[in-house]
């Protein structure tokens, strides 16, 4: 499932560009339980030695400048992001929350949230045009004379997909308590450029991801788990969030389906 927010201000919104913790941060703040919003932080889902947190959200969109001193951006409403989970307790959690708590505070500007759409994320298809609102991002920790370091890939490496994949997996065996009964699942760039690439900081740790428009082919149940649960690694630090999208064949631009 995925939540459509439109939220409303009185003012523009300053942010700075490293700005997805302050996001990261409303999104903890409306899960109504506070011992679930705890148990979702600290822990979250545990796979092998590895911890998912099961929800993704998209960058802040909608009218945006720069800055005159060029040290961040600024926001003007309405902007819209999307969250989304296959977890319906996550969902309902936020849900709830937000109903309780549509102010919001960000880098100290408030904000108000008008309104608030679900969307359904069931695929009926074995193929599906998607979007990134956010950067996918996938990586292998590697070595180079004696020092370790951190490789992105882009999705033109055949290292991408096989990444997506294996995360995809592991997410499925999370909600679904089994494997993917149909492990066939495919990821193809159809309009993505070098300006699709997306270098984020994350509290300090840059990180590269990819916007861009991709045909995902596979099981609709792997199909509906990369709507809701997003493609990719560090989903929950706003990675990775895709909707679907139809495509013009002239110039293979996509926008997002009503």
């Amino acid at each position: 499932m995925q939540l459509k927010i439109t939220l409303s201000a009185p003012e523009p919104i300053q942010l700075p560009f490293e700005h997805n913790h302050i996001l990261q941060a409303v999104i903890y703040k409306w899960i109504d339980h506070i011992g679930f919003r705890g148990y979702l932080h600290d822990h979250g889902f545990l796979f092998k030695k590895r911890h998912f947190k099961l929800f993704v959200f998209s960058r802040l969109m909608g009218k945006v400048s720069l800055r005159e001193d060029k040290k961040g951006i600024i926001f003007y409403p309405p902007l819209r992001m999307v969250i989304a989970s296959p977890v319906e307790r996550i969902i309902n959690e936020l849900a709830a929350g937000i109903m309780k708590r549509p102010e919001i505070y960000m880098n100290g500007q408030n904000a108000i949230v008008e309104t608030v759409e679900t969307v359904s994320t069931v695929v009926s298809d074995r193929s599906i045009i998607v979007r990134a609102i956010s950067p996918i991002t996938v990586y292998s920790r590697l070595e180079l004379s004696g020092r370790p370091y951190t490789y992105y890939y882009s999705p033109f490496e055949s290292r991408f997909e096989v990444l997506v994949r294996n995360n995809l997996f592991k997410k499925y065996i999370l909600v679904f308590a089994r494997p993917p009964e149909d492990p066939s699942f495919h990821v193809e760039p159809i309009y993505v450029h070098k300006e699709d690439q997306k270098i984020v900081r994350f509290r300090g740790t840059i990180i590269k991801g990819w916007l861009g428009t991709y045909r995902l082919t596979g099981d609709p149940r792997l199909l509906e788990l990369a709507l809701s649960a997003g493609l990719g690694s560090k989903n929950s630090q706003g990675f990775g969030c895709v909707v679907p999208t139809r495509m013009s064949e002239r110039n293979k631009t996509g926008g997002p389906l009503s």
